[in-house]
């Protein structure tokens, strides 16, 4: 997912995963496990949370349910004021050379490094044959 930086564009919610995460899992898993990268941090969290009851998963699902109304109330008033026209002049960027024409450009370097290749061998057998020749 790209990311924008469109000016004041709302922020999308967290879920309710990420909600309990920075609340509650985080601070549990490094409290049990201080010396934990990043990435065991989160795999244990992802265990917690699959694992976690159900009253306490309704909790932060709740949240998220209010935290996404109100986003969609904040987004809509975002686009009215100015967003919707911000998200067509992003749009069109990219397709004039945004990601589209930085992706194209390596593929047109690996062919034309294939081309290179193929040229030289073509050269290569020229000397040779103008070696063998009698001139």
């Amino acid at each position: 997912m790209g990311k924008s930086k469109l000016a004041d564009k709302p922020k999308r919610p967290m879920s309710a995963y990420f909600l309990w995460m920075n609340e509650v899992g985080r601070s549990d898993v490094k409290k049990k496990n201080p010396d934990a990268s990043i990435t065991e941090v989160s795999k244990a969290c992802g265990a917690a949370w699959a694992n976690v009851d159900g009253s306490v998963k309704s909790k932060f699902e709740k949240k998220a349910e209010e935290a996404k109304k109100n986003y969609d109330k904040v987004y809509k008033t975002w686009l009215a004021n100015g967003g919707e026209e911000l998200l067509k002049q992003e749009k069109n960027a990219k397709k004039k050379g945004g990601k589209g024409a930085a992706k194209a450009a390596p593929k047109k370097g690996k062919a034309a490094k294939g081309k290179k290749k193929e040229e030289s061998e073509d050269e290569d057998e020229a000397s040779e044959e103008a070696e063998d020749s009698d001139y």
